[in-house]
């Protein structure tokens, strides 16, 4: 059976939702030095004998997307200004993260600067690593970490606006091919 309607009205929303799902990455500034997430979102579209499919793939970043997706919830009980991040979220972060050296792996791949307690930057040593990554790890667990909906906002909206789209291609695609079955 032919999908030809089909794949085009699913490669059209596969490229919609990659474009916009780059664009709040952007906005949210949810880039590192390699930008693995950036990169690697993409969209795969393959027909077999009966069925299209349509899978999105995040390369690298196949681990933790949903984390920055979804954000991270955090525990609560901080003192001091701010808010809690991530509600909502079915991740939590919790104290004991800290010590299995996410944090200090995050660190290394961001492009951050360290600050001492006099305002100058700090060179990127293991132990100035480890310290800034107990602290960012700290207010993780207690904060979270905001939910930027990069991919599952304009996947939902792609998808309600394009529904009746792919139904009709599809409906196009069936008849053609009725037709060239009975002919």
């Amino acid at each position: 059976m032919q999908f030809d309607k089909t794949i085009q009205a699913m490669q059209v929303l596969g490229n919609n939702v990659v474009k916009e799902s780059r664009s709040i990455l952007k906005k949210k500034k949810k880039q590192t030095k390699s930008n693995a997430l950036y990169r690697g979102l993409d969209y795969l579209v393959t027909a077999q004998q009966n069925t299209v499919t349509l899978e999105f793939e995040f390369g690298r970043a196949e681990d933790y997307w949903q984390f920055v997706d979804e954000g991270v919830k955090g525990s609560g009980g901080f003192k001091g200004s701010g808010r809690m991040r991530g509600q909502g979220s079915p991740f939590r972060f919790r104290k004991k993260n800290i010590a299995k050296g996410v944090v200090e792996k995050w660190i290394a791949n961001k492009p951050l600067r360290l600050r001492g307690t006099d305002g100058k930057f700090m060179a990127k040593t293991k132990n100035n690593i480890k310290s800034a990554a107990f602290l960012i790890g700290r207010a993780i667990a207690q904060r979270g970490l905001e939910r930027t909906q990069f991919f599952s906002k304009p996947f939902t909206q792609q998808f309600t606006r394009q529904a009746d789209a792919i139904v009709e291609a599809l409906a196009d695609d069936i008849e053609l091919n009725l037709e060239q079955s009975l002919t």
